[in-house]
C-alpha cells in the first residue's frame, strides 16, 4: 500500500505520492508556503516581509562558546552574550583562517603577489597574464636552485618568454679554479636560438634574462631568425 498522505492547508497532490508547494495566507495576511511529503507530515515555512533586515546568523565557528566550561554553557544569557562577541570577532578570525592562502602564489591577491615577488627577487612583467605571474613566483625556488646551469637558463627563458621558441646549445665545458685549463678543452660559451623573427625590444629583453641567469664567466651568442623580405612585384 502507498504511504499515507498528510496534506497541509493549501497543499495539493501531484498524483505521484508527493505534495506540491502552494502559497497561502493566514488571517493576518502573512505569506506561507507549505511543503508536504509522502509519510513525513507537513512543513510550513513563513517568509518575513517588511522594512526590517534579516536577523544576523550566529557564528558557526563557536570558538568562544565551545571553549567555555560546561557549567557556563548551561546559561542562556552567557551563551548569547558570548555569541554576540563572536559575531564581532568573526571577520578578524576569518582573515586569520585564510591567511595562508593570502601568501599562496595560487590564490594571493595581485598586491600580495607583487610583495612575494619582491621578497623572492623575482621581476614580474605586469603586461603578462596574472596566471603567468603566479607561475613565475611559484617556480622561483626551482629557478634559484638551478641558477647558473643549462636547465636553469632554459627554465628562466621559458618562464619569461613562454610564447617564444627559444632553444639553447652549449659545448658542455667545465672549468674550475686551481687547475689551469688545457688547450683543446671545450669552452664555456653557448648559443641561444630564437626560431622566429622578433622585434629589437624583445631581443634586448631576452639578452637581459640571459645575462641575469647565465654563469658569470660564460659567453654567449643570441641568434634570431631573420624576417622574410617582401618581394616587390
Amino acid at each position: 500500500m502507498p504511504p499515507e498522505q498528510h496534506n497541509g492547508p493549501g497543499a495539493e497532490n501531484n498524483g505521484h505520492g508527493t505534495d506540491l508547494e502552494r502559497p497561502s495566507t493566514d488571517g493576518n495576511g502573512n505569506g506561507y508556503r507549505t511543503f508536504s511529503g509522502a509519510g513525513f507530515g507537513t512543513l510550513m515555512m513563513q517568509f518575513a516581509v517588511g522594512p526590517r533586515e534579516t536577523p544576523p546568523v550566529a557564528s558557526t565557528r563557536a570558538y568562544l562558546r565551545n571553549g567555555l566550561p560546561s557549567l557556563y554553557q548551561d546559561g542562556d544569557f552567557g551563551m548569547r552574550f558570548i555569541g554576540s562577541l563572536e559575531e564581532l570577532l568573526d571577520p578578524i578570525v576569518a582573515i586569520l583562517d585564510a591567511l595562508p592562502y593570502h601568501f599562496d602564489p595560487n590564490f594571493a591577491p595581485p598586491d600580495i603577489l607583487n610583495l612575494l615577488a619582491a621578497w623572492l627577487g623575482v621581476d614580474l612583467d605586469e603586461t603578462q597574464d596574472i596566471k603567468h605571474q603566479r607561475e613565475m613566483v611559484r617556480r622561483s625556488a626551482e629557478l634559484s636552485r638551478r641558477r647558473g646551469t643549462v636547465k636553469g637558463l632554459e627554465l628562466a627563458l621559458q618562464l619569461h618568454f613562454p610564447n617564444l621558441p627559444l632553444r639553447l646549445e652549449d659545448n658542455g665545458g667545465v672549468i674550475w679554479h686551481g687547475k689551469p685549463a688545457k688547450e683543446g678543452n671545450a669552452s664555456s660559451d653557448f648559443v641561444v636560438y630564437c626560431d622566429k623573427p622578433v622585434e629589437a625590444e624583445t631581443q634586448a629583453a631576452v639578452a637581459r634574462v640571459i645575462e641575469q641567469y647565465k654563469p658569470v664567466q660564460a659567453t654567449y651568442r643570441l641568434r634570431v631568425k631573420a624576417a622574410k623580405k617582401k618581394v616587390e612585384s
